[in-house]
């Protein structure tokens, strides 16, 4: 087994040297021969799948705007889904329960409409 299963944000693979579970059980550590560290976040719902936050030097614009980030830029990670997102596209705040997060935590819009409405934002209303 390899690191790249199913991973976008890793372009070259490198077996898996190490696993480890942190203490609540919420999150799965792989380490591969590059020295590598990708963190899995485990769902409770079965027939879900598990998430996983993209890695800061992997994203180089905002997910949704694709501003470019910089030093005055800054990158931040949804919570619910794991893409980066800027400040403008991430300032959203939410409880995620089937994470078992009950405080409000930052969220991107999209996943921030799912949360508060259960439904995807209409794609064709901002044409």
């Amino acid at each position: 087994m390899h690191t790249a299963i199913n991973r976008p944000d890793n372009k070259h693979p490198a077996a898996i040297s190490c696993l480890s579970v942190s203490r609540d059980h919420r999150t799965l550590l792989v380490g591969d021969e590059r020295g590598r560290i990708y963190s899995w976040s485990v769902t409770e719902a079965s027939g879900k799948r598990a998430n996983h936050w993209v890695k800061d030097e992997v994203a180089l614009s905002c997910a949704a705007c694709n501003v470019a980030f910089s030093l005055t830029e800054r990158r931040h990670h949804c919570r619910d889904c794991g893409q980066i997102f800027c400040h403008k596209c991430s300032k959203n705040e939410s409880k995620i329960d089937r994470l078992g997060i009950t405080k409000p935590v930052r969220v991107c819009q999209r996943c921030y409409v799912r949360l508060q409405y259960g439904k995807s934002p209409d794609p064709m209303r901002n044409l």
